[in-house]
């Protein structure tokens, strides 16, 4: 758990795991005051965040549109809030930073400025038609990534586009602590200006997939007539490669890490476009009822947090081929 007071609201991370140590860390986070979620995809923590949960894509709300937008136009939350998510990516911190700069323009403003018509809402934008992919249709089946077009953007993710990669690292670096995370997200949304350390790692982290794409280290295949590719990685760009091979994409990651926990097999299960290539909603409540605890919108959703799943590649596959369309 991260908690720290800064520019009159406090900011947590809330832990999805099922353990002693992490339902005390919790416990203390609602204890401390109002607490706002933002993306808290676990509807046990969402029902105990007393100011509701911003999350339009995966609580059936209003899936094109994200939280960092969402936020531009809600009323105010009062000062010394707790925003809390439970992972922490572009779009939920990116929430509570335009949260942050919308309290500090009405404060320098005397109440006279806000948001919706004083800032410039570029880098929201940006994260927005990230985090949904909103890249307009499926081009179709595309090169994977090679040492001379290393960033393909057609299909890419916050993680594998190269303009987001190195803001989505640094917000996603657990080793650093939230508030100041928010505080560079903050910056960033301003000014465009993103942290050099975090541009040299995702340039090499590139590299580095590159590299086992050509080696074989990065497995991948399609399946259901090539409508589904399959990948397994512990890489970032998982779903990127999946989505260079087909429009339905089954990911694991056999060591995935969240935030501090322990690694743990991770499934993600995706569909380029809503509703056109696959029901994800009704692959991931098929999925639910073999093992609790997945869930996800209707583009993207994955196994339990926290934990790994004991379910095979194949069961998953095979569930969302049942739903594709």
């Amino acid at each position: 758990m991260s908690e720290i007071v800064m520019k009159n609201y406090k900011f947590a991370v809330l832990d999805p795991r099922n353990l002693p140590s992490a339902q005390a860390a919790n416990d203390a986070i609602f204890a401390s005051g109002p607490v706002l979620g933002i993306e808290v995809t676990v509807p046990a923590l969402a029902a105990r965040c007393s100011l509701g949960n911003i999350d339009p894509q995966h609580t059936g709300g209003n899936a094109g549109r994200s939280a960092i937008e969402v936020v531009i136009g809600i009323e105010m939350p009062a000062e010394w809030t707790t925003l809390a998510t439970v992972r922490p990516d572009l779009d939920s911190v990116g929430a509570m930073s335009v949260i942050g700069i919308r309290h500090h323009l009405l404060e320098s403003s005397g109440g006279c400025c806000d948001m919706p018509t004083f800032f410039c809402q570029e880098q929201v934008k940006k994260v927005a038609k990230a985090d949904k992919f909103a890249w307009g249709g499926y081009p179709g089946p595309r090169p994977l990534p090679t040492a001379d077009n290393p960033w393909p953007e057609e299909s890419a993710s916050a993680e594998s586009s190269r303009p987001l990669a190195a803001i989505n690292a640094a917000v996603a670096d657990f080793k650093v602590p939230f508030a100041e995370r928010v505080a560079t997200m903050e910056k960033w949304l301003l000014t465009g200006e993103e942290p050099a350390r975090y541009r040299e790692q995702v340039e090499k982290e590139r590299d580095e997939m590159v590299g086992a794409l050509e080696s074989g280290a990065i497995k991948h295949l399609t399946t259901a007539d090539d409508k589904i590719a399959v990948v397994e990685s512990t890489h970032r760009a998982a779903t990127m490669v999946g989505y260079s091979l087909a429009p339905v994409v089954v990911a694991l990651n056999p060591s995935f890490k969240l935030g501090v926990g322990e690694p743990h097999r991770k499934f993600t299960v995706c569909a380029f476009e809503a509703a056109r290539f696959a029901d994800i909603k009704a692959a991931l409540a098929e999925l639910a009822g073999l093992e609790p605890g997945w869930g996800g919108s209707p583009t993207i959703g994955g196994s339990p947090q926290g934990v790994s799943s004991t379910l095979t590649v194949e069961q998953v596959v095979e569930v969302v081929a049942r739903h594709l369309k």
